[in-house]
């Protein structure tokens, strides 16, 4: 069973790889259905910001990013789509021009610190993903590029590896361990259970998982403070242990093609963003993101015909 969530390392990719790719990075053979990496696929239309600035946009400074991933998951017999939100703190730091057709391309830094998770029910069943889990998730930095600064320049993140509650030598490739008592599985929560406690149903009942996700994300750059696209992302995971009921479970699960999207908002009051530091410290902390919340972003409803008839 997957509960679909996220974090932890990173395929590094040297710069000059990274920017020898303007198109999407390929997934592995076999992984992922084919995916169009354009932005707005599939009618998942963003609400779009007005900007008071030079419509230019300044990769530095403090951004909020959030976004929204679908699994299909097979209950039964029925096909239900389950949807997941997720919202970050993104620190950008521009890196180095790419000098290619005389574009103002360039690699960003990006650095995040994750605040928040939210994930739809599954036959009436949530899951509770605790804040003492979210508070040990370790920023991460990785690479992505802008090919150039101005509207409608194309936006791409590295490939990223996500692990939770595991530690693997091949983070990408190496199959997840199945037992608790596997070497490479850690109590990432410490919560004294091995990987990681995940509570559904409100206390029905609990699981001990390691998982691991695989994303990218691409994308435009829509004004001097706003990056909006869609992505690809793959979550495989195994249970260790569990109480029984819904949670002893196995469900098959799969992921649809363009049924994941992403916004970066700028969130530090310069270029005439919306300023987040509601306690003006000079910071944006996770309080002040989940404050915030998803409802400025038009999260989706759950639609079950993408998964019962291929969207």
């Amino acid at each position: 069973m997957s509960m679909f969530l996220r974090r932890c390392s990173l395929v590094a990719l040297a710069p000059a790889a990274l920017l020898a790719s303007c198109s999407p990075l390929e997934p592995p053979p076999g992984d992922y259905p084919a995916v169009s990496h354009d932005a707005g696929d599939a009618g998942l239309d963003a609400p779009q910001e007005t900007s008071g600035g030079s419509g230019t946009i300044t990769p530095d400074g403090t951004w909020l990013f959030w976004y929204e991933t679908a699994t299909c998951v097979n209950v039964m017999g029925v096909a239900i789509e389950s949807l997941t939100w997720g919202a970050t703190v993104l620190w950008m730091e521009p890196q180095a021009d790419s000098g290619t057709n005389g574009t103002n391309g360039s690699i960003v830094k990006q650095r995040i610190r994750t605040c928040y998770y939210e994930q739809t029910p599954i036959v009436g069943v949530a899951t509770s993903i605790p804040r003492q889990l979210i508070d040990r998730i370790p920023e991460v930095e990785f690479l992505a590029i802008l090919d150039d600064t101005s509207a409608g320049s194309g936006y791409e993140t590295q490939v990223k590896v996500e692990l939770w509650g595991t530690k693997l030598t091949d983070p990408r490739n190496e199959d997840l361990p199945t037992s608790k008592d596997d070497p490479r599985v850690y109590d990432m929560d410490e919560d004294g259970q091995p990987g990681v406690t995940l509570d559904l149903g409100d206390g029905e009942c609990k699981m001990s998982v390691v998982e691991r996700t695989i994303s990218q994300w691409k994308g435009v750059v829509e004004s001097d403070t706003r990056i909006g696209g869609g992505g690809y992302n793959h979550v495989a995971q195994n249970v260790l242990e569990a109480t029984g009921g819904f949670c002893s479970s196995q469900f098959e699960t799969w992921h649809m093609p363009n049924r994941s999207r992403f916004v970066i908002m700028r969130a530090d009051g310069q270029h005439g963003a919306e300023n987040l530091d509601t306690n003006q410290d000079g910071q944006i902390d996770c309080d002040e993101v989940r404050a915030y919340g998803t409802a400025p972003f038009g999260p989706r409803s759950v639609n079950n015909a993408y998964c019962s008839d291929g969207g």
